[in-house]
């Protein structure tokens, strides 16, 4: 590209504000979304700085050689926003709205300066054209991509701490702990509370470690073999686990289905557990 698109460049850098602030002048919905006209201003200063740093990654495209610099540029950008709007939780359609709101408004400038350029010609307009159009569309492919990693690093880690807090082992003095389990236990579930509670007893250093009942409602034999699988493989590390607040219904289910209770420490509730202890 030639001296005309090095003009252009400086002529899109040159009004890199004025096009920030006529895209947020565009904002017309007051939905409370992150691109609503009355966010905090706070918001609109975070936007203006993203939207500013946008134009200053893509706009080298159109007279760099280098296109792994122009690209590297882009997916620095892409993947610092992403990150943010996942975070911010911001849906993916909005963003690629604006963004296709923003390609009407930066194109609307390369048309103006093409206007005032008697010099640039048909050749150069579609030349700038599809430079403009394809790294649009880069940006909006890698976008989607790193706004769903963004998300499914988020996922993972909310997941991670909701596995925690249903399955926490809680130390009520040296050497002993006590697991409460809450709601409903399906065989995944299960399996967390194992790898948790040999981990956390083995960190607290326990000896007894009591595993009560009373707020689960349900339990069938994968589960209650899991429960099984916990205390025995409690014991082989040294932690005694004493089972407590099986209720009346799970009793009845667990005798239906030919669990055996038989060698286990069985309470009535926690309390008189603890009071055994």
């Amino acid at each position: 590209m030639g001296h005309k698109s090095a003009e252009l460049y400086d002529y899109i850098i040159g009004n890199k504000e004025k096009i920030t602030e006529k895209w947020l002048a565009s904002r017309k919905k007051a939905d409370g979304s992150m691109y609503s006209k009355n966010v905090s201003p706070l918001i609109e200063e975070q936007l203006r700085k993203q939207n500013t740093a946008f134009i200053e990654a893509m706009t080298p495209v159109f007279v760099s050689k280098e296109e792994e610099e122009c690209s590297e540029a882009m997916e620095n950008w892409v993947e610092t926003v992403a990150a943010a709007r996942a975070r911010q939780a911001v849906p993916l359609h909005e963003v690629i709205a604006q963004i296709r709101l923003f390609r009407g408004i930066y194109w609307g400038y390369i048309r103006d300066f093409f206007v005032e350029h008697s010099e640039a010609d048909r050749n150069d307009a579609l030349e700038w054209a599809e430079v403009l159009n394809n790294s649009f569309d880069y940006i909006i492919e890698r976008f989607a991509i790193r706004h769903y990693e963004a998300d499914q690093r988020i996922l993972q880690s909310q997941q991670q701490m909701i596995n925690e807090l249903s399955s926490p082992v809680i130390p009520i003095k040296k050497g002993v702990g006590i697991l409460p389990l809450v709601g409903d236990i399906d065989t995944h579930r299960a399996k967390l509370i194992l790898e948790t509670a040999l981990e956390q007893s083995v960190n607290q250093q326990l000896d007894t470690l009591y595993i009560d009942l009373s707020a689960v409602a349900i339990i069938d034999t994968m589960v209650a073999q899991q429960i099984f699988q916990v205390m025995a493989s409690l014991k082989i590390i040294g932690v005694e686990s004493v089972l407590s607040g099986i209720r009346p219904e799970i009793a009845q289910t667990a005798i239906t289905l030919g669990i055996d209770f038989k060698g286990i420490k069985v309470h009535a509730n926690l309390m008189r557990a603890l009071e055994q202890a």
